[in-house]
């Protein structure tokens, strides 16, 4: 997949970046939040104007063209009625991000720790 460039975003763990078209195969799935914390209560979670897509554990937004918001936000803010309506929430750690129409590949970044094979070695 090729990143076109013309609107990339980062936000805590997640990352926008635009996209020409959908991948083939590409299955719409229910409105969700993309990243959560278990232990503060916050989301990293798209409202507004889109439709979200997934592909092989790969997720893929499309937004309309009253764009979207992504919010880092109370978990408890994730309404039925949060979904659709492009809104800025109250800001947990984030600001919100503002996100114009187009087709996009959502990246989340994943924590590693390349020592904790070398300490549960050394644990034995």
């Amino acid at each position: 997949m090729k990143f076109t460039n013309t609107f990339n975003a980062h936000q805590g763990d997640v990352q926008l970046h635009s996209i020409k078209k959908l991948p083939t195969g590409a299955k719409k799935i229910a409105k969700t939040f993309f990243a959560k914390s278990e232990k503060s209560g916050h989301a990293h979670a798209l409202c507004g104007d889109y439709e979200l897509y997934e592909k092989d554990g790969t997720r893929f937004i499309v937004v309309g063209t009253d764009g979207a918001t992504l919010n880092h936000t109370g978990y408890q803010n994730l309404t039925p009625e949060y979904w659709d309506k492009n809104s800025i929430m109250p800001v947990a750690d984030h600001k919100p991000t503002i996100i114009p129409a187009g087709t996009y590949h959502v990246g989340i970044q994943r924590r590693v720790n390349p020592y904790k094979g070398v300490w549960e070695k050394v644990q034995d």
